[in-house]
């Protein structure tokens, strides 16, 4: 695997559905890091100023922390920042050594931190500026894939304003593809492949033609899994277009978050007293994108096609798509937003996917011209919190409680933002998870952010169905499920000396051991990029079979013993709660007995015993019988007598056999099917038997209870 990747693993084994638990904050990977590679981008004048806000993920220990700046091959030095302070603003101006201008964007910034931090940039010129949170470079994955998302500039000063975008190189040799959806000031032509090489460190940049936007643009690298950043904004943007109330212009900047960061539901942040709305945008990454708002279609999208949406009210909307896309939420021009000090202008921010929680994030707001602490220049400050409905109590910002009697929820997620004091730093934690966004406005400037969220590369899922990875049963059907993007080919090796291909596999083993399962995910369209592998144990054991017997009847008084056969190391419980390995019946009960084997397999059996009272069956057996004569003229009988027949109860089958005194058989009988005995050989009226003595032996059986008694004795006959 490369060395990038096994910094942050491509793949999620899911073993649960996602119901909101509570987050495990140790695992928890979020918006800090040790180093932050990224570009501004360009403004409509100089750099007047340019400020990093930096959040420490912890207090500072003792000695402080160190903070490594550099721009190109222009190193500003190190910051060392105290102890008594958590968070601080690194401010470098026109006027400075080195002076804001060292951070031209056409250099890459490079941050590192012996600490994590979080990272947040912001260049602006007079009444115009914009802030981005930038992602660690630990958490951009290999062979990321972005959509660019922005807004048209404005071209109305009479200056190319117009909507940007960069790419800035983490590892060497990136070999970066674009597809605009704009024809650009240089050298992109609308919908026409471009492929620049980028070192590590290089920026590419382009700006769109007057009125046109790059949005929807595709970009990506095919020359193994190298990591990259993309900005996307404008110079300067009006919004809303069209509407001659938004007269102001300001400038756009934000980080574009790649393909494997985006999801498939959202949930709008209304700013805070801005009763005109906002506007939302979304990209669809795939064709035939259903999307809807507030769980109603709205349309169907193809890859790389944009929806604007005007929301013309403060209110939070859900939004919603089948295929992941990409959500970013504008702030309008002063005079059209609505603020009742007509605060405000345009900025621009990443919508964050509402499964990307995090435990914790932190901010530090840094000020301009016109959004400052100034008594006189009239600014607001927010952190904006999203999370699942019923989970507001939870989160605390600097250990306190928020009041969240303003926030109001969209679907099954809740809406709002805090006003809170420029001159501190804020931390903000919740067990259960949010997502949190800053967010600033003054006269004619503003600027927005995230800042708190949760990553998942999902590059590659490797799901189980059912949820397990050890099984009781070989006869058990597994089915595995990968998802990658659209490069991947899939591999099983099942470990049992079988194989298979495609994105579902269905598998039983009809045998009994361990398996190591091996899912190789290739990239044939992309030969520089390394196969990755993930392995999981899959176990298969027997069930510890065994059995109590048939269902069955003995007489009262009977002591039966059940002791089944098993396998060593393992436990039993009886249905009466007994643990031992026999269990002794004396009356009318239904027994089951569970045994777990040591493999914590499991197998049940159930028998039902019954006891009668034996004694109430009654059996008579004559010693004596005169059956009838033949003489002369025909046959004579008394009628009384003439067989040898016995009286019986409780049983419905008589087994019988007559011997003479010599032992031989001279009648056999099943009762009822056959007759009693009637004094001749074989019952034959022809071969009459002498008078004299008989041996019997009879069974009585019930063939119900199977309930069986044996009788033998000596009769007469007498002729």
């Amino acid at each position: 695997m490369p060395e990038q990747l096994k910094q942050f693993p491509t793949v999620l084994i899911i073993l649960a559905a996602f119901v909101f638990p509570k987050i495990s904050a140790q695992n928890q990977t979020n918006n800090y890091g040790k180093e932050f590679r990224f570009a501004f981008l360009r403004n409509y004048d100089n750099f007047e100023k340019v400020s990093f806000a930096i959040s420490f993920e912890k207090t500072p220990g003792k000695g402080g922390d160190t903070v490594h700046i550099s721009c190109g091959s222009f190193n500003t030095g190190s910051y060392g920042i105290p102890v008594r302070r958590r968070d601080t603003v690194i401010d470098f101006l026109k006027f400075g050594s080195p002076n804001a201008a060292t951070f031209d964007p056409s250099k890459s910034i490079l941050i590192r931190s012996n600490k994590p931090i979080s990272v947040y940039a912001m260049n602006n010129a007079p009444y115009s500026t914009d802030i981005s949170s930038i992602l660690p470079t630990e958490r951009i994955p290999g062979n990321p894939v972005y959509y660019v998302n922005t807004y048209r500039g404005d071209e109305s000063l009479s200056k190319a304003n117009n909507s940007l975008f960069s790419v800035v190189a983490i590892d060497d040799s990136c070999v970066i593809h674009i597809m605009p959806t704009a024809d650009s000031k240089n050298n992109l032509i609308k919908n026409q492949l471009f492929t620049v090489l980028l070192r590590k460190g290089q920026v590419y940049e382009e700006r769109a033609l007057d009125s046109q936007s790059f949005a929807g643009t595709r970009i990506w690298n095919t020359k193994g899994c190298k990591r990259f950043a993309v900005f996307e904004g404008a110079i300067c943007s009006q919004v809303e277009y069209g509407n001659t109330n938004c007269g102001g212009c300001d400038h756009l900047y934000n980080q574009s978050r790649p393909l494997q960061y985006l999801g498939t539901k959202f949930t709008t942040l209304p700013f805070a007293d801005m009763k005109g709305g906002y506007l939302y945008q979304v990209v669809a990454t795939e064709n035939n994108t259903q999307l809807k708002l507030n769980g109603l279609p709205v349309t169907t999208l193809s890859q790389g096609q944009t929806y604007v949406m005007n929301q013309l009210n403060d209110i939070s909307i859900c939004i919603e798509a089948d295929k992941p896309v990409s959500v970013v939420q504008l702030m309008k021009s002063g005079g059209c937003n609505g603020h009742s000090l007509n605060l405000g202008n345009p900025s621009l921010m990443s919508i964050l996917p509402d499964e990307q929680l995090t435990t914790k994030a932190g901010v530090i707001f840094p000020n301009t011209l016109n959004i400052s602490q100034n008594p006189s220049f009239p600014a607001e400050y927010y952190i904006g919190i999203v999370c699942p409905a019923g989970r507001m109590k939870s989160i605390r910002i600097n250990g306190a409680a928020i009041d969240s009697a303003s926030f109001t929820q969209s679907c099954n997620m809740v809406a709002g933002s805090v006003k809170v004091n420029p001159a501190l730093s804020y931390q903000i934690s919740s067990d259960y998870g949010f997502l949190a966004y800053m967010y600033a406005y003054g006269k004619d400037e503003s600027y927005a952010t995230e800042i708190g969220s949760g990553f998942e590369n999902k590059v590659t899922e490797l799901r189980i169905s059912p949820e397990i990875t050890k099984v009781c049963d070989s006869f058990h059907t597994f089915t595995f499920m990968a998802s990658s993007d659209s490069l991947a080919a899939y591999k099983w090796n099942f470990g049992d000396g079988t194989t298979t291909t495609g994105d579902t596999a269905v598998k039983t083993y009809n045998k009994t051991g361990r398996f190591n399962l091996r899912l190789t995910v290739e990239y044939p369209a992309n030969k520089g990029c390394m196969a990755d592998t993930f392995d999981k144990q899959i176990t298969v054991n027997d069930r510890p079979y065994f059995t109590l017997g048939k269902d069955t009847t003995f007489c009262h008084g009977v002591f039966h013993q059940l002791a089944p056969l098993s396998k060593p190391n393992t436990t039993f419980l009886w249905s009466d709660n007994t643990t031992s390995n026999a269990l002794t019946v004396s009356s009318n009960r239904t027994v089951w007995l569970t045994i777990t084997d040591s493999n914590q397999c499991q197998y049940t059996d159930t028998v039902t015993i019954k006891f009668i009272n034996c004694d109430t069956n009654s059996i008579t057996i004559p010693n004596v019988f005169t059956p009838g004569r033949v003489v002369a003229g025909g046959f004579q009988t008394d009628d009384v007598n003439d067989a040898f027949e016995t009286r019986f109860t409780g049983f419905n089958l008589l087994k019988g056999r007559i011997y003479n005194r010599w032992g031989t058989l001279v009648y056999s009988f099943n009762y009822p099917d056959d007759p009693y005995w009637n004094g001749n050989v074989n019952n034959e009226a022809d071969n009459p038997c002498p008078d004299g003595t008989y041996y019997y032996i009879f069974e009585f059986i019930n063939t119900d209870t199977n309930l069986a008694r044996t009788y033998n004795g000596v009769v007469t006959l007498i002729r």
